[in-house]
């Protein structure tokens, strides 16, 4: 535990300076555009504070993290166990692999006017978006998880007399921890992109419809303060997960180290 600690300091150092130089390069780069196409860090900074000051930003936010949450949460309720299931049940991953490979391959904005068509314009077409979008990479990234696992520590398990309950408990879902965390990142990624695309087409309330709002007022900053806030949204989740998986899989660190 020790050797591990100044880790965390150098680690949030190098993070520091390579976000300092992204906005000096910005910066810089601001500079040269004229106002009308391009807007500097300060100004991105002044336009979110006006959003939030002004309260236009919150329903928009709270309708886009609605979908984005209830599609990301029902992708994860059924791609972890889908995943566990044919990692663990072979003539399942035959029956299943064509279709989970061709939806994980197939762009979600070429499935888009279908959810139009079979279910309204509102958020159901939003959440089956971010749900089509994370429920794949959540599954793939599971399946692949569970099959790269040592045979031999599962026998070692029923060795002491655990049943298959055990054997998922303490063998499958550990072992596969690394592979469904960044499943679960990749997919969160997904469900957004599928959550901003869908209130672009069919929103009239959204982090997406605001974007096309700015975009064609041709308003810059905003732009650039919506982006920014959900890229730190975005990394807030990532963060979140990386923790989590620092709680659940302690010893994985030990072996880094």
């Amino acid at each position: 535990m020790a050797e591990r600690s100044p880790r965390r300091p150098r680690a949030v150092l190098i993070s520091t300076i390579s976000v300092t130089v992204a906005l000096l390069v910005w910066q810089a780069g601001a500079a040269r555009v004229h106002p009308a196409f391009g807007a500097t860090p300060w100004a991105v900074l002044k336009a979110g504070r006006t959003l939030l000051a002004s309260g236009e930003l919150i329903p928009h936010a709270l309708a886009s993290g609605q979908a984005l949450f209830l599609g990301f949460g029902l992708a994860v309720l059924v791609g972890l166990p889908v995943g566990v299931t044919m990692g663990r049940l072979p003539w399942l991953r035959h029956l299943l692999d064509p279709v989970v490979m061709a939806g994980h391959a197939t762009p979600r904005i070429a499935l888009l006017p279908v959810l139009i068509l079979w279910l309204g314009i509102g958020v159901a077409p939003k959440v089956a978006a971010a749900f089509l979008g994370a429920v794949f990479p959540v599954i793939v990234n599971t399946l692949a998880g569970v099959r790269q696992l040592d045979s031999v520590w599962e026998r070692a398990v029923r060795a002491f007399g655990g049943g298959r309950l055990a054997v998922i408990g303490k063998v499958v879902l550990p072992g596969a921890l690394p592979a469904v965390m960044g499943g679960l990142r990749l997919g969160f990624g997904r469900a957004l992109i599928g959550v901003l695309v869908g209130e672009m087409y069919v929103s009239v309330a959204g982090i997406g419809q605001l974007l096309v709002t700015y975009g064609y007022a041709g308003r810059t900053a905003e732009l650039l303060a919506l982006s920014a806030l959900v890229g730190l949204v975005s990394l807030a989740v990532i963060h979140a997960c990386r923790v989590a998986e620092r709680r659940l899989g302690p010893w994985r660190e030990d072996l880094e180290a």
